[in-house]
Protein backbone atom coordinates (compact mmCIF):
# COMPACT_ATOMS: atom_id res chain seq x y z
CA UNK A 1 0.00 0.00 0.00
CA UNK A 2 1.67 3.50 -1.14
CA UNK A 3 2.25 5.82 2.00
CA UNK A 4 0.03 8.80 1.76
CA UNK A 5 0.57 12.22 3.42
CA UNK A 6 -1.40 14.91 3.68
CA UNK A 7 -0.25 18.80 4.57
CA UNK A 8 -2.99 22.26 5.18
CA UNK A 9 -0.99 25.92 4.44
CA UNK A 10 -3.33 28.46 6.36
CA UNK A 11 -2.46 31.99 5.83
CA UNK A 12 -3.95 36.00 6.95
CA UNK A 13 -2.25 38.88 5.13
CA UNK A 14 -2.47 42.87 5.67
CA UNK A 15 -4.62 42.90 9.29
CA UNK A 16 -2.92 46.77 9.48
CA UNK A 17 -3.58 46.25 13.32
CA UNK A 18 -7.42 44.80 13.25
CA UNK A 19 -6.79 42.57 16.39
CA UNK A 20 -10.00 42.58 17.35
CA UNK A 21 -13.00 42.98 15.77
CA UNK A 22 -13.88 46.60 15.85
CA UNK A 23 -14.31 49.63 14.20
CA UNK A 24 -12.02 52.09 16.01
CA UNK A 25 -14.48 55.05 14.26
CA UNK A 26 -17.19 53.92 16.60
CA UNK A 27 -16.41 50.76 18.16
CA UNK A 28 -19.26 49.32 16.33
CA UNK A 29 -18.49 45.16 15.63
CA UNK A 30 -16.78 43.73 12.25
CA UNK A 31 -16.91 41.11 10.47
CA UNK A 32 -13.09 40.93 10.27
CA UNK A 33 -10.19 40.57 12.81
CA UNK A 34 -7.78 38.05 14.42
CA UNK A 35 -10.44 37.50 17.17
CA UNK A 36 -12.72 36.00 14.19
CA UNK A 37 -9.29 34.38 13.07
CA UNK A 38 -8.55 32.83 16.17
CA UNK A 39 -11.88 30.65 16.05
CA UNK A 40 -10.95 29.72 12.09
CA UNK A 41 -7.88 28.22 13.16
CA UNK A 42 -9.87 26.39 16.12
CA UNK A 43 -11.96 24.58 13.70
CA UNK A 44 -9.57 24.00 10.54
CA UNK A 45 -6.20 23.61 12.40
CA UNK A 46 -4.77 19.81 11.96
CA UNK A 47 -1.53 18.12 13.16
CA UNK A 48 -0.06 18.99 9.86
CA UNK A 49 -0.87 22.59 9.62
CA UNK A 50 1.54 25.02 8.77
CA UNK A 51 -0.04 28.60 9.81
CA UNK A 52 1.84 31.97 9.04
CA UNK A 53 1.26 35.42 7.91
CA UNK A 54 2.21 37.65 4.95
CA UNK A 55 2.72 41.05 6.30
CA UNK A 56 1.51 44.32 6.76
CA UNK A 57 0.34 44.07 10.30
CA UNK A 58 1.68 46.46 12.61
CA UNK A 59 0.35 49.85 11.30
CA UNK A 60 -3.36 50.89 9.98
CA UNK A 61 -5.62 50.92 13.08
CA UNK A 62 -5.85 53.22 16.33
CA UNK A 63 -4.60 50.52 18.76
CA UNK A 64 -1.32 50.19 17.03
CA UNK A 65 -0.95 53.67 16.97
CA UNK A 66 -1.61 53.99 20.27
CA UNK A 67 1.18 51.25 21.18
CA UNK A 68 3.91 52.59 18.82
CA UNK A 69 3.73 56.10 20.83
CA UNK A 70 4.15 53.90 24.34
CA UNK A 71 5.62 51.23 23.36
CA UNK A 72 7.50 50.97 26.36
CA UNK A 73 4.60 50.73 28.23
CA UNK A 74 2.88 47.75 27.09
CA UNK A 75 3.41 44.48 25.21
CA UNK A 76 2.94 44.76 20.88
CA UNK A 77 -1.06 43.31 21.06
CA UNK A 78 -0.21 41.50 17.19
CA UNK A 79 3.37 39.73 18.77
CA UNK A 80 0.66 38.75 22.04
CA UNK A 81 -2.19 37.02 19.73
CA UNK A 82 0.52 35.81 17.46
CA UNK A 83 2.35 34.07 19.67
CA UNK A 84 -1.52 33.18 21.40
CA UNK A 85 -2.30 31.66 17.82
CA UNK A 86 1.16 29.58 17.62
CA UNK A 87 2.16 30.96 14.35
CA UNK A 88 4.62 29.56 12.16
CA UNK A 89 6.07 31.93 10.06
CA UNK A 90 5.86 35.77 9.48
CA UNK A 91 6.88 37.99 6.40
CA UNK A 92 7.18 41.45 6.47
CA UNK A 93 5.52 43.78 5.02
CA UNK A 94 5.77 47.24 3.48
CA UNK A 95 3.73 48.50 6.37
CA UNK A 96 5.74 46.70 8.77
CA UNK A 97 8.69 49.32 8.29
CA UNK A 98 6.13 52.64 9.06
CA UNK A 99 7.52 52.89 12.70
CA UNK A 100 10.22 52.50 12.04
CA UNK A 101 12.95 49.22 11.73
CA UNK A 102 13.38 49.50 15.86
CA UNK A 103 9.89 48.72 15.92
CA UNK A 104 9.63 46.17 13.12
CA UNK A 105 12.94 44.65 14.46
CA UNK A 106 11.38 44.56 18.49
CA UNK A 107 8.43 42.75 16.74
CA UNK A 108 10.46 39.95 14.74
CA UNK A 109 12.53 39.41 18.18
CA UNK A 110 9.40 38.87 20.62
CA UNK A 111 7.38 36.68 17.90
CA UNK A 112 7.75 33.00 18.12
CA UNK A 113 7.02 32.72 14.14
CA UNK A 114 10.20 32.42 12.34
CA UNK A 115 10.45 35.70 9.90
CA UNK A 116 11.02 34.80 6.68
CA UNK A 117 12.41 36.53 3.87
CA UNK A 118 15.08 36.34 1.05
CA UNK A 119 15.21 39.67 -0.88
CA UNK A 120 16.27 42.25 2.07
CA UNK A 121 19.62 42.98 3.29
CA UNK A 122 22.02 44.95 5.20
CA UNK A 123 24.30 47.56 3.05
CA UNK A 124 26.83 44.51 3.88
CA UNK A 125 24.89 41.91 1.97
CA UNK A 126 23.76 40.17 5.28
CA UNK A 127 20.27 38.89 4.76
CA UNK A 128 18.16 41.65 7.26
CA UNK A 129 16.13 38.74 8.99
CA UNK A 130 17.69 35.14 9.44
CA UNK A 131 16.17 32.85 7.20
CA UNK A 132 15.21 33.09 3.53
CA UNK A 133 13.55 29.96 3.74
CA UNK A 134 12.45 27.27 5.70
CA UNK A 135 12.64 23.16 4.76
CA UNK A 136 10.46 21.37 6.82
CA UNK A 137 11.37 17.75 6.35
CA UNK A 138 8.10 15.34 7.98
CA UNK A 139 8.86 12.01 9.40
CA UNK A 140 7.01 9.71 7.42
CA UNK A 141 6.28 12.42 4.91
CA UNK A 142 7.84 14.71 2.26
CA UNK A 143 9.84 17.90 2.10
CA UNK A 144 8.37 21.29 2.30
CA UNK A 145 10.49 24.36 1.24
CA UNK A 146 8.69 27.85 2.54
CA UNK A 147 10.68 31.18 0.70
CA UNK A 148 9.45 34.34 2.19
CA UNK A 149 9.61 37.19 -0.29
CA UNK A 150 8.73 41.09 -0.09
CA UNK A 151 8.15 43.29 -2.31
CA UNK A 152 10.91 45.85 -3.48
CA UNK A 153 8.84 48.60 -3.83
CA UNK A 154 9.38 49.89 -0.48
CA UNK A 155 11.41 52.42 -1.20
CA UNK A 156 9.38 54.27 -3.27
CA UNK A 157 7.06 54.68 0.09
CA UNK A 158 9.13 54.51 3.44
CA UNK A 159 10.48 57.39 5.01
CA UNK A 160 14.42 56.97 4.04
CA UNK A 161 15.61 57.53 7.48
CA UNK A 162 13.76 54.28 8.41
CA UNK A 163 15.41 51.77 5.82
CA UNK A 164 19.09 53.40 5.63
CA UNK A 165 21.92 51.14 4.01
CA UNK A 166 18.87 48.15 3.46
CA UNK A 167 18.71 46.93 -0.09
CA UNK A 168 15.73 45.44 -1.52
CA UNK A 169 16.43 42.84 -3.67
CA UNK A 170 14.28 41.93 -7.21
CA UNK A 171 11.43 39.87 -5.73
CA UNK A 172 11.43 37.86 -8.84
CA UNK A 173 15.26 37.73 -9.70
CA UNK A 174 15.38 36.86 -5.93
CA UNK A 175 12.68 34.05 -5.81
CA UNK A 176 13.60 32.51 -9.42
CA UNK A 177 17.59 32.08 -7.80
CA UNK A 178 16.17 30.60 -4.26
CA UNK A 179 13.87 28.09 -6.09
CA UNK A 180 16.46 26.76 -8.68
CA UNK A 181 18.54 26.63 -5.26
CA UNK A 182 16.08 24.47 -3.80
CA UNK A 183 14.29 22.33 -6.87
CA UNK A 184 15.22 18.71 -6.49
CA UNK A 185 16.32 18.81 -2.71
CA UNK A 186 12.29 19.20 -1.32
CA UNK A 187 9.28 17.71 -2.65
CA UNK A 188 6.79 21.05 -2.12
CA UNK A 189 7.72 24.73 -2.87
CA UNK A 190 6.08 27.36 -1.20
CA UNK A 191 6.57 31.24 -1.53
CA UNK A 192 5.08 33.41 0.63
CA UNK A 193 5.25 36.70 -1.30
CA UNK A 194 4.05 40.21 0.56
CA UNK A 195 3.09 41.40 -2.97
CA UNK A 196 0.30 41.07 -5.24
CA UNK A 197 -0.06 40.51 -9.44
CA UNK A 198 0.47 42.82 -12.26
CA UNK A 199 -1.48 41.32 -14.75
CA UNK A 200 -5.12 40.34 -14.86
CA UNK A 201 -5.18 36.59 -13.89
CA UNK A 202 -7.42 35.56 -16.73
CA UNK A 203 -6.60 37.22 -19.75
CA UNK A 204 -2.55 38.30 -18.64
CA UNK A 205 -3.32 41.63 -19.60
CA UNK A 206 -1.49 44.15 -17.62
CA UNK A 207 -4.04 46.46 -15.34
CA UNK A 208 -1.44 48.24 -13.72
CA UNK A 209 1.78 50.36 -14.75
CA UNK A 210 4.91 47.52 -14.20
CA UNK A 211 6.59 49.50 -11.91
CA UNK A 212 8.02 45.87 -9.83
CA UNK A 213 5.84 46.86 -6.84
CA UNK A 214 3.93 43.40 -7.80
CA UNK A 215 5.32 40.66 -9.51
CA UNK A 216 3.26 37.82 -8.59
CA UNK A 217 2.20 37.42 -12.86
CA UNK A 218 6.09 37.64 -13.74
CA UNK A 219 6.49 34.69 -11.46
CA UNK A 220 4.06 32.71 -11.85
CA UNK A 221 4.65 32.97 -15.39
CA UNK A 222 8.60 32.41 -15.75
CA UNK A 223 9.62 30.52 -12.71
CA UNK A 224 9.17 27.00 -12.66
CA UNK A 225 9.31 24.33 -9.56
CA UNK A 226 7.27 26.48 -7.52
CA UNK A 227 3.35 24.73 -6.21
CA UNK A 228 2.18 27.14 -3.62
CA UNK A 229 1.94 31.21 -4.23
CA UNK A 230 1.13 32.55 -1.21
CA UNK A 231 0.57 36.28 -2.09
CA UNK A 232 -1.25 39.47 0.18
CA UNK A 233 -0.87 43.27 -0.32
CA UNK A 234 -3.27 44.13 -2.88
CA UNK A 235 -5.87 43.08 -0.14
CA UNK A 236 -7.47 40.71 -2.61
CA UNK A 237 -9.96 37.59 -2.45
CA UNK A 238 -8.15 35.33 -4.42
CA UNK A 239 -8.09 30.96 -4.48
CA UNK A 240 -7.62 29.25 -8.11
CA UNK A 241 -4.88 27.26 -10.23
CA UNK A 242 -2.82 28.79 -12.73
CA UNK A 243 -0.26 27.06 -14.55
CA UNK A 244 -0.21 23.59 -11.71
CA UNK A 245 0.36 26.58 -9.06
CA UNK A 246 -2.25 26.89 -6.23
CA UNK A 247 -2.48 30.82 -5.68
CA UNK A 248 -4.23 32.51 -3.13
CA UNK A 249 -4.58 35.82 -1.33
CA UNK A 250 -6.80 36.23 1.76
CA UNK A 251 -8.14 39.89 1.42
CA UNK A 252 -7.28 42.43 4.42
CA UNK A 253 -7.88 43.04 8.20
CA UNK A 254 -8.48 39.12 8.63
CA UNK A 255 -11.03 38.51 6.74
CA UNK A 256 -10.38 35.32 5.86
CA UNK A 257 -8.33 32.74 6.21
CA UNK A 258 -6.61 31.03 3.32
CA UNK A 259 -6.63 27.73 3.22
CA UNK A 260 -4.35 25.29 0.30
CA UNK A 261 -4.84 21.49 1.33
CA UNK A 262 -1.95 19.46 -0.81
CA UNK A 263 -1.91 15.65 -1.06
CA UNK A 264 0.63 13.17 -1.36
CA UNK A 265 1.77 10.26 -2.49
CA UNK A 266 4.84 8.17 -2.05
CA UNK A 267 6.20 5.90 -4.81
CA UNK A 268 9.88 5.73 -4.45
CA UNK A 269 9.79 9.54 -3.92
CA UNK A 270 7.17 12.08 -2.08
CA UNK A 271 4.46 13.85 -5.07
CA UNK A 272 1.37 15.88 -4.71
CA UNK A 273 -1.22 13.98 -5.92
CA UNK A 274 -4.23 16.78 -5.38
CA UNK A 275 -4.20 20.53 -4.47
CA UNK A 276 -7.19 22.54 -3.05
CA UNK A 277 -7.37 25.77 -2.43
CA UNK A 278 -10.24 28.24 -0.65
CA UNK A 279 -10.84 31.24 1.88
CA UNK A 280 -12.77 30.50 5.00
CA UNK A 281 -15.09 33.56 5.43
CA UNK A 282 -14.47 35.06 9.19
CA UNK A 283 -17.44 36.69 9.40
CA UNK A 284 -18.88 33.08 9.32
CA UNK A 285 -17.07 32.76 13.06
CA UNK A 286 -17.46 34.19 16.59
CA UNK A 287 -14.96 35.85 18.00
CA UNK A 288 -12.32 34.49 20.55
CA UNK A 289 -13.00 36.25 23.90
CA UNK A 290 -9.84 35.48 24.97
CA UNK A 291 -8.09 37.90 22.38
CA UNK A 292 -9.56 40.78 24.26
CA UNK A 293 -8.41 39.47 27.30
CA UNK A 294 -4.40 39.18 26.10
CA UNK A 295 -4.64 42.80 25.19
CA UNK A 296 -7.36 44.36 27.55
CA UNK A 297 -4.50 46.76 29.20
CA UNK A 298 -3.42 48.26 26.27
CA UNK A 299 -6.77 48.36 24.29
CA UNK A 300 -8.45 49.81 27.28
CA UNK A 301 -6.21 52.70 27.89
CA UNK A 302 -6.48 53.04 24.11
CA UNK A 303 -10.07 53.79 24.37
CA UNK A 304 -9.36 56.31 26.72
CA UNK A 305 -6.74 58.26 24.83
CA UNK A 306 -8.90 58.22 21.36
CA UNK A 307 -12.16 59.07 23.87
CA UNK A 308 -10.16 62.48 24.65
CA UNK A 309 -11.99 65.76 23.13
CA UNK A 310 -9.01 67.88 22.30
CA UNK A 311 -11.24 70.50 19.72
CA UNK A 312 -14.71 72.18 18.19
CA UNK A 313 -15.44 72.43 14.89
CA UNK A 314 -17.69 75.47 14.83
CA UNK A 315 -19.42 75.00 11.63
CA UNK A 316 -20.12 71.71 12.49
CA UNK A 317 -19.19 70.67 8.91
CA UNK A 318 -15.99 68.35 8.71
CA UNK A 319 -17.72 64.96 8.76
CA UNK A 320 -17.72 62.72 5.71
CA UNK A 321 -20.95 61.58 4.44
CA UNK A 322 -20.13 60.77 0.89
CA UNK A 323 -16.87 59.55 0.16
CA UNK A 324 -17.05 60.47 -3.88
CA UNK A 325 -19.18 63.88 -3.13
CA UNK A 326 -16.21 64.81 -0.41
CA UNK A 327 -13.44 64.44 -3.28
CA UNK A 328 -15.66 65.80 -6.10
CA UNK A 329 -16.26 68.63 -4.23
CA UNK A 330 -13.08 68.89 -2.05
CA UNK A 331 -14.30 68.39 1.36
CA UNK A 332 -13.62 71.13 3.83
CA UNK A 333 -11.55 68.06 6.01
CA UNK A 334 -9.56 68.64 2.96
CA UNK A 335 -8.93 71.80 3.20
CA UNK A 336 -8.40 71.75 6.66
CA UNK A 337 -5.45 69.35 6.72
CA UNK A 338 -3.70 71.40 4.09
CA UNK A 339 -4.13 74.24 5.96
CA UNK A 340 -2.08 72.09 9.23
CA UNK A 341 0.65 70.89 6.64
CA UNK A 342 1.06 74.38 5.49
CA UNK A 343 1.50 75.93 8.72
CA UNK A 344 4.17 73.56 10.03
CA UNK A 345 5.99 73.42 6.81
CA UNK A 346 5.95 77.06 5.40
CA UNK A 347 5.17 75.85 1.72
CA UNK A 348 3.33 77.85 -0.64
CA UNK A 349 1.64 74.64 -2.07
CA UNK A 350 0.09 71.62 -0.07
CA UNK A 351 -1.74 68.22 -1.44
CA UNK A 352 -3.33 65.86 0.48
CA UNK A 353 -5.69 63.36 -0.32
CA UNK A 354 -8.84 61.31 1.70
CA UNK A 355 -7.96 57.41 2.24
CA UNK A 356 -10.75 55.33 0.96
CA UNK A 357 -12.79 55.39 4.39
CA UNK A 358 -12.64 58.00 6.31
CA UNK A 359 -14.97 59.64 9.73
CA UNK A 360 -14.37 63.42 9.12
CA UNK A 361 -14.58 65.37 12.81
CA UNK A 362 -17.67 65.78 15.12
CA UNK A 363 -18.44 68.65 16.45
CA UNK A 364 -16.73 68.03 19.62
CA UNK A 365 -13.44 66.43 18.12
CA UNK A 366 -11.60 63.37 19.31
CA UNK A 367 -8.44 61.93 19.16
CA UNK A 368 -10.34 59.00 17.64
CA UNK A 369 -11.90 61.83 14.73
CA UNK A 370 -8.38 62.77 13.78
CA UNK A 371 -7.19 58.51 14.11
CA UNK A 372 -10.09 58.03 11.60
CA UNK A 373 -9.59 60.63 9.11
CA UNK A 374 -5.71 60.34 9.25
CA UNK A 375 -5.17 56.89 9.02
CA UNK A 376 -1.61 57.01 7.81
CA UNK A 377 2.12 56.73 9.51
CA UNK A 378 3.40 59.44 7.83
CA UNK A 379 5.51 62.51 7.81
CA UNK A 380 5.95 65.64 5.60
CA UNK A 381 8.23 66.73 2.57
CA UNK A 382 8.65 70.12 1.25
CA UNK A 383 9.80 69.51 -2.18
CA UNK A 384 10.91 72.74 -4.88
CA UNK A 385 8.77 72.18 -7.18
CA UNK A 386 8.46 74.26 -11.07
CA UNK A 387 5.34 75.12 -12.80
CA UNK A 388 5.75 72.60 -15.23
CA UNK A 389 5.79 69.44 -12.87
CA UNK A 390 3.17 70.68 -11.45
CA UNK A 391 0.98 71.22 -13.67
CA UNK A 392 2.16 67.45 -14.96
CA UNK A 393 1.20 66.32 -11.08
CA UNK A 394 -2.24 68.07 -11.73
CA UNK A 395 -2.46 66.33 -14.68
CA UNK A 396 -1.99 63.03 -13.26
CA UNK A 397 -4.72 63.49 -10.16
CA UNK A 398 -7.03 64.46 -13.36
CA UNK A 399 -7.62 61.11 -14.40
CA UNK A 400 -9.32 60.24 -11.39
CA UNK A 401 -12.37 60.96 -13.02
CA UNK A 402 -14.07 60.33 -15.78
CA UNK A 403 -17.21 60.70 -17.67
CA UNK A 404 -19.46 57.51 -18.00
CA UNK A 405 -23.29 57.59 -19.29
CA UNK A 406 -23.75 60.70 -18.54
CA UNK A 407 -22.74 60.93 -15.12
CA UNK A 408 -19.33 62.00 -13.43
CA UNK A 409 -17.84 58.60 -11.70
CA UNK A 410 -14.20 57.17 -10.42
CA UNK A 411 -11.78 56.28 -13.57
CA UNK A 412 -12.07 51.90 -12.59
CA UNK A 413 -8.07 52.16 -12.40
CA UNK A 414 -8.52 53.69 -8.67
CA UNK A 415 -10.78 50.57 -7.49
CA UNK A 416 -9.33 47.77 -9.57
CA UNK A 417 -7.16 45.49 -9.19
CA UNK A 418 -7.01 47.38 -5.99
CA UNK A 419 -8.97 50.19 -3.80
CA UNK A 420 -6.85 53.52 -3.93
CA UNK A 421 -8.61 56.44 -3.82
CA UNK A 422 -6.33 57.76 -1.71
CA UNK A 423 -4.04 58.56 -4.91
CA UNK A 424 -6.09 61.41 -5.68
CA UNK A 425 -4.40 64.26 -3.99
CA UNK A 426 -6.29 67.57 -3.57
CA UNK A 427 -4.43 71.02 -3.46
CA UNK A 428 -4.62 74.28 -1.43
CA UNK A 429 -2.63 77.03 -2.55
CA UNK A 430 -3.46 77.29 -5.94
CA UNK A 431 -6.56 77.33 -7.79
CA UNK A 432 -7.33 74.56 -10.76
CA UNK A 433 -10.21 73.54 -13.24
CA UNK A 434 -10.16 70.03 -14.43
CA UNK A 435 -12.06 69.74 -17.68
CA UNK A 436 -12.79 65.69 -17.64
CA UNK A 437 -14.00 66.10 -21.37
CA UNK A 438 -10.67 66.47 -22.72
CA UNK A 439 -8.02 63.75 -22.66
CA UNK A 440 -5.97 62.50 -20.33
CA UNK A 441 -2.82 65.34 -20.09
CA UNK A 442 -5.01 68.15 -21.21
CA UNK A 443 -7.65 68.20 -18.44
CA UNK A 444 -5.80 70.82 -16.59
CA UNK A 445 -7.20 73.81 -18.41
CA UNK A 446 -6.76 76.74 -15.62
CA UNK A 447 -4.23 77.12 -13.46
CA UNK A 448 -3.53 79.90 -11.08
CA UNK A 449 -1.39 80.93 -8.01
CA UNK A 450 -2.49 84.00 -6.20
CA UNK A 451 -4.37 85.24 -9.18
CA UNK A 452 -1.93 84.81 -11.21
CA UNK A 453 -1.22 82.23 -14.14
CA UNK A 454 0.93 79.30 -13.31
CA UNK A 455 4.26 79.66 -15.83
CA UNK A 456 6.11 76.56 -16.72
CA UNK A 457 9.48 78.49 -15.02
CA UNK A 458 8.09 79.68 -12.26
CA UNK A 459 9.26 77.70 -9.01
CA UNK A 460 7.01 76.55 -5.68
CA UNK A 461 7.57 74.98 -3.01
CA UNK A 462 5.00 72.19 -1.95
CA UNK A 463 4.74 70.06 1.09
CA UNK A 464 3.12 66.27 0.61
CA UNK A 465 3.37 63.06 2.70
CA UNK A 466 6.71 61.10 2.40
CA UNK A 467 4.70 58.36 0.79
CA UNK A 468 3.64 60.75 -2.04
CA UNK A 469 7.39 62.44 -1.93
CA UNK A 470 8.88 59.33 -3.15
CA UNK A 471 6.86 58.80 -5.82
CA UNK A 472 4.49 56.30 -3.89
CA UNK A 473 1.00 55.69 -6.22
CA UNK A 474 3.07 55.90 -9.49
CA UNK A 475 3.73 59.43 -9.16
CA UNK A 476 6.89 59.16 -10.81
CA UNK A 477 7.08 63.30 -11.24
CA UNK A 478 7.95 63.89 -7.85
CA UNK A 479 10.87 61.53 -7.30
CA UNK A 480 13.90 63.58 -9.12
CA UNK A 481 12.18 67.11 -7.20
CA UNK A 482 14.83 68.48 -4.51
CA UNK A 483 13.66 67.70 -0.58
CA UNK A 484 14.04 71.26 0.51
CA UNK A 485 13.47 69.94 4.38
CA UNK A 486 12.01 66.85 6.01
CA UNK A 487 9.21 66.88 8.90
CA UNK A 488 10.25 64.37 11.33
CA UNK A 489 6.48 64.38 12.87
CA UNK A 490 3.74 61.90 12.31
CA UNK A 491 1.35 64.06 10.43
CA UNK A 492 -2.01 62.82 12.78
CA UNK A 493 0.44 63.76 15.64
CA UNK A 494 1.12 67.88 13.79
CA UNK A 495 -2.84 67.49 13.31
CA UNK A 496 -3.72 66.64 16.66
CA UNK A 497 -1.26 69.77 17.99
CA UNK A 498 -2.83 72.01 16.20
CA UNK A 499 -6.37 71.31 17.13
CA UNK A 500 -4.92 71.60 20.85
CA UNK A 501 -3.99 74.58 20.54
CA UNK A 502 -6.44 76.23 18.69
CA UNK A 503 -9.32 74.55 20.06
CA UNK A 504 -12.00 75.94 18.11
CA UNK A 505 -11.92 75.30 14.59
CA UNK A 506 -13.74 77.75 11.68
CA UNK A 507 -12.75 75.69 8.33
CA UNK A 508 -15.09 77.44 5.69
CA UNK A 509 -15.79 75.59 2.40
CA UNK A 510 -12.77 76.36 -0.13
CA UNK A 511 -13.54 75.96 -3.65
CA UNK A 512 -10.49 76.66 -5.30
CA UNK A 513 -10.42 73.28 -7.71
CA UNK A 514 -13.50 73.11 -10.07
CA UNK A 515 -14.45 70.19 -12.07
CA UNK A 516 -16.55 71.24 -14.96
CA UNK A 517 -17.44 68.94 -17.83
CA UNK A 518 -20.30 69.17 -20.45
CA UNK A 519 -21.21 65.96 -21.30
CA UNK A 520 -22.07 65.01 -17.72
Amino acid sequence: MKKKFSLRILSTSDIHGAVLAKDYANNSITDYGLSRVSSVLKRFRNENTILMDIGDDLQGSPLMYFHQLNRSKYKNPIMTVFNYMKYDYFIPGNHDFNYGLDYLTEFVNSIEAKTLCSNIYSKDGILLFENPYKIIDYDEGPKVAIIGLTTQYIPNWENPSYIKDIIFDNAYESVKKTVEKLRGEVDLVVVAYHGGFEKDLDTNESYVLDTGENLGSKIINNVDGIDCLITAHQHRNIALEKRGISLIQAGAKGSNVAKIDIDFEFNGSWRVIAKTSELIKTSDFSCDPLIYELIKDVEDDCQLFLDKQIGNVVLNNLEVKNMFLARLNKHPIVTFINKVQLLYSKAMISATSLPNEVTGFSKDITVRNVLSTYIYANTLSVLEVSGEILRKILEKNAEYFICEEDEIKVNPRFYYPKLQHYNYDMFDGIEYIIDIDKEFGGRIVDLKYKNKDVKSTDIFTLVVNNYRASGGGDFDEYKNLKVIRSLPFDIAELIIDYIIAHRDLKIENYNNIKIISKKC
